[in-house]
């Protein structure tokens, strides 16, 4: 291309349709599900193992294409392929012309191609786009020699967005070593035959079911009808996010209306704990979030049971931070069960062991975690705004005047 020149997305790229019968057979060791890419990355952090999973999904990317997450594309999920392996049929695998694959990507992570991928897509709850719809977004492509000066400037942004990730993981890694030293060593949490359904503790800490902790049944959440009280925001988790708060996230809610009644029963408060009960993996079951704002109007879908504490017993700050330990993820990891989907039951929640120090104890534990889930949430902020104005720059440099 010798000059500026405006072209359609389906002609700089094509949609991959290959597929297995037998992944394993064929080698492929990981899979890709919605739940393993992050909003607004194109970095894969997280997989799942095809032989310990069996997951259902057929569909086949190989190193170097897109991953564009095709359901509720307002999450701006896409990312670029480190291996070869099997995704969900929610994912559009893409393979960029051979001249664009290093600017391609973050033609994909730009503003302009994600509210045409929204504007496009069909479907009330779980809008979908397609590929098809995706093509006939137009571009303005630069000549060679802009192409590789807009590529040098996204890549200095990429690069500073990398530096950060790494923080991230070192953050993450001391949020575990955390763990060992306040669970394991003060609290004296150790395994046992029955583990992961049960634990024991070396010290004086009792080790409560849920059930007992709890001010009122499990409830699980339902899709909500039309009616008279007009717009409110519907929480889903379909998301693993380990420390975020998806509560504060726009990215993370969708706009429905409901009945007074409904919104009553299913209004979200400030304390809620809210447990994944059913994931496409495994690995995305039984992942914790808190409420921690009810100044806007929120209810959640089916796919979430929501507990309440009882506060004289277990702060609900703590529950929410045990639950992210290695011993709650093996528990619900263990007690899944995999059909279609991986689902937990309400009697599976409320056998949930937890470890009760005194509410003095919990506080200094909330305390400590808080701080270290505080500074990841600075990092991670640090990489949105940095990829915000990235992408930005970039749908300047390509829009269509």
């Amino acid at each position: 291309m010798t000059k500026n020149e405006i072209v359609k997305f389906g002609e700089i790229c094509r949609e991959v349709k290959l597929t297995t019968k037998d992944p394993i057979s064929d080698g492929y060791e990981r899979y890709i599900g919605l739940e393993h890419l992050d909003s607004g990355s194109l970095k894969i952090k997280r997989w799942g193992v095809t032989k310990e999973d069996n997951p259902s999904f057929t569909r086949v990317f190989c190193r170097g294409h897109i991953l564009l997450g095709k359901r509720r594309p307002y999450l701006k999920k896409a990312a670029i392929a480190e291996f070869d392996g099997i995704c969900s049929s929610d994912i559009i695998v893409i393979e960029p012309k051979k001249e664009l694959k290093d600017l391609f990507p973050f033609i994909v992570q730009s503003n302009d191609f994600w509210d045409w991928a929204v504007k496009t897509s069909s479907g009330s709850l779980s809008p979908r786009t397609k590929f098809k719809s995706l093509s006939s977004f137009k571009l303005m492509l630069p000549d060679k020699l802009g192409q590789n000066s807009l590529l040098q400037e996204v890549i200095k942004s990429d690069q500073v967005v990398k530096t950060t990730d790494q923080l991230v993981d070192c953050q993450e890694t001391l949020i575990e070593a955390q763990y060992m030293e306040t669970f394991k060593r003060q609290l004296g949490i150790f395994d046992c035959k029955a583990y992961p359904t049960k634990i024991y503790s070396a010290s004086n800490t009792s080790i409560q079911p849920l059930r007992e902790l709890i001010s009122k049944k499990p409830q699980n959440g339902q899709f909500v009808k039309k009616g008279s009280i007009g717009e409110v925001k519907c929480l889903f988790l379909n998301v693993v996010d380990g420390y975020a708060n998806p509560y504060s996230d726009e990215d993370k809610r969708e706009l429905i209306s409901c009945s007074q009644s409904e919104f009553e029963k299913y209004s979200l408060k400030n304390g809620d704990i809210l447990f994944n009960r059913s994931s496409l993996v495994k690995s995305g079951i039984g992942w914790p979030y808190i409420v921690l704002n009810d100044s806007k109007p929120s209810t959640f879908d089916c796919h979430i049971i929501r507990v309440n504490v009882d506060t004289d017993k277990i702060l609900p700050d703590y529950l929410y931070i045990y639950s992210l330990s290695p011993w709650a993820r093996k528990y619900f990891l263990c007690v899944g069960q995999t059909t279609t989907m991986t689902t937990i039951s309400q009697s599976e929640i409320e056998n949930f062991p937890v470890p009760i120090p005194t509410i003095e104890h919990q506080k200094e534990i909330v305390q400590l975690f808080s701080n270290l889930f505080s500074l990841k949430g600075l990092y991670k902020s640090h990489i949105k705004n940095v990829s915000k104005l990235s992408s930005e720059y970039i749908s300047k440099a390509l829009k269509v005047n």
